[in-house]
């Protein structure tokens, strides 16, 4: 049987305090009692008190190098493995673990929770991340104890497990693309991968009040660039970039979750947002997936309606579910299976 393993990821020497190497020395003291291995970059800091701890305990240690160097191993690895990959080490160090636990570190750390959060890990974020919005943590995947003492490493430890348990491993990367290729569908309507030309798409739509009252994102490019990755599709209507659809795949579900904006006021009521919504669904359909689904502001009477007319149907609604300056508000659930596309379709005939 495999034994179970943890990736530990935390700063160097010099990038963590006193406080979190105490803790990290608690932490691998519990992982190497419970008879797990544990991952991490090889480095000093945070890498080498839980290691340490660890290998005290009976437990064992493999230390993912960034260079071609064994001799940058420190002395309380079991294993070493040179990847001579620098920062990219960071993706394999993700996978490694059944479970990932984030110490505290600085901009290499904040790079590798981040990877763990978009790639559906098991996480657990311990202290107080400065260089992190804490909105991040709120995540399904993700527990954060803010306030970790030493004495705590066994419910850490048990907090991990219960997520280890809780997310099944995705065949795939959760969130992966689904469409290789461009899609079409009805009216002129196409659908196309992002390209780094889209930023300025990107910026009309997040310079516009309408968009930014339902998207607390600021219009920066900096801010912006995270659309252009491939779970982002830019519509067009006969050939001009008229908005885009960013989705994320539930894979446990199979559920297909998109948001869809239209850019610029003029092209809004003109049912391009219903139509790029529908040609998404037939792809989703047409690639073997079961549901599309969306949370909605009950108050975003425009997003409701671009929903309906591209055949979602309300399934429930989250009370005080959506925070916002105003206090919390209610969120409508509302999906679309490949039966009510159809009958959607059939209507507009």
């Amino acid at each position: 049987m495999r034994n179970r393993a943890i990736a530990v990821l935390g700063g160097r020497a010099g990038n963590a305090g006193s406080s979190a190497l105490e803790l990290a020395d608690a932490i691998g003291g519990e992982i190497g009692r419970r008879g797990y291995g544990m991952v991490t970059g090889g480095d000093g800091g945070i890498a080498e008190s839980a290691q340490r701890a660890c290998v005290a305990a009976g437990g064992q240690t493999l230390g993912l190098l960034k260079w071609n160097r064994l001799d940058d191993a420190t002395d309380c690895t079991t294993w070493a493995l040179p990847t001579s990959m620098d920062l990219a080490r960071s993706n394999i160090l993700n996978w490694a673990g059944d479970g990932v636990i984030a110490f505290e570190g600085r901009y290499g750390t904040l790079g590798e929770i981040a990877l763990a959060l978009d790639t559906g890990r098991p996480l657990v974020v311990l202290g107080q991340q400065p260089f992190l919005d804490a909105r991040a943590l709120d995540a399904p995947t993700c527990r954060h104890f803010p306030d970790p003492k030493p004495e705590d490493a066994a419910s850490i430890l048990d907090g991990l497990e219960e997520l280890i348990a809780a997310c099944a491993p995705a065949p795939v990367r959760p969130g992966a693309a689904l469409f290789a290729d461009q899609a079409a569908g009805a009216g002129g309507i196409g659908l196309r991968r992002a390209v780094p030309e889209d930023l300025a798409l990107f910026e009309r739509a997040f310079r516009d009040a309408e968009v930014r009252r339902w998207w607390d994102l600021p219009a920066e490019p900096e801010h912006l660039a995270r659309f252009q990755h491939e779970r982002c599709l830019p519509f067009t209507k006969d050939g001009r970039t008229v908005g885009f659809i960013e989705y994320e795949v539930d894979s446990r579900t199979d559920t297909v979750r998109p948001d869809v904006v239209v850019a610029a006021p003029e092209d809004r009521g003109r049912g391009l947002g219903s139509a790029a919504l529908a040609a998404f669904a037939a792809a989703v359909f047409a690639a073997g997936h079961a549901r599309v689904a969306v949370l909605a502001d009950a108050a975003n009477t425009r997003a409701l309606r671009c929903y309906e007319k591209a055949g979602f149907r309300h399934v429930g609604r989250l009370r005080s579910y959506l925070p916002g300056p105003d206090g919390r508000r209610d969120a409508l659930l509302l999906d679309l299976l490949p039966d009510d596309l159809k009958s959607a379709e059939e209507d507009t005939k």
